[in-house]
């Protein structure tokens, strides 16, 4: 008896898990296709997933939505920036392609790779604002991207794992059978991933909080 109810429990875990996954990942393509809210809604899944990894049972759209709204002119600033810098980055490295294929020198072809540096370090440093919004969400724009900067450095090994998982997407996304399971769980589950590998740092975050205070 004492095992059936432990199977019983185990059962609607994976469910409740497995429902939790789903509806977040709908729920956060839904909410992202406007583009300026796709940093917003990413958000609100790290927020949500955040409070069931520590078995707070925050109603889940409830809680989207209050996490989805809470400081969203600023959460919409930093998706923003990003999208700039990742348009600027763009062009910047069509440039300098262009230009290698008519003459390759040194000088162009380390303008090339300090823009894919520069690219790649802006897209971790905003992987990494989740974590900082998600503790300190009243603090400065630029403070919080001075504090993502820190972490992805202290936190190296954290920070290649995130990188990994974060590419899962566009993965899913490369053949017809997977991009039915990026409906699904496509942005859910790096997401989750993310709320996982991160947690550790969202504790030293709130004890840098309460030292301060």
């Amino acid at each position: 008896m004492v095992y059936e109810k432990s199977l019983y429990q185990k059962i609607n875990t994976v469910a409740d898990w497995m429902i939790r996954i789903i509806m977040i990942n709908i729920l956060m393509i839904f909410t992202s296709l406007l583009v300026v809210t796709i940093y917003p809604s990413l958000a609100a899944g790290y927020k949500l997933f955040h409070c069931y990894i520590h078995k707070d049972e925050e109603k889940l759209f409830k809680g989207y939505f209050k996490f989805f709204l809470e400081d969203i002119g600023k959460k919409i600033g930093i998706g923003l920036i990003f999208i700039v810098v990742l348009v600027l980055g763009y062009i910047n490295t069509t440039y300098y392609v262009d230009i290698l294929n008519e003459q390759s020198t040194w000088f162009y072809l380390a303008g090339y790779y300090v823009t894919l540096a520069f690219l790649v370090s802006a897209f971790i440093v905003t992987l990494y604002t989740l974590a900082v919004m998600y503790v300190v969400p009243k603090a400065k724009v630029v403070l919080m991207f001075k504090l993502a900067f820190y972490l992805s450095g202290k936190y190296f090994l954290r920070t290649v794992l995130l990188v990994l998982t974060t590419a899962l997407p566009f993965v899913l996304l490369m053949t017809p059978i997977t991009q039915l399971i990026f409906v699904f769980a496509g942005l859910s589950i790096p997401i989750l991933l993310n709320a996982l590998i991160t947690d550790k740092i969202v504790d030293y975050v709130e004890g840098l909080v309460k030292s301060d205070v």
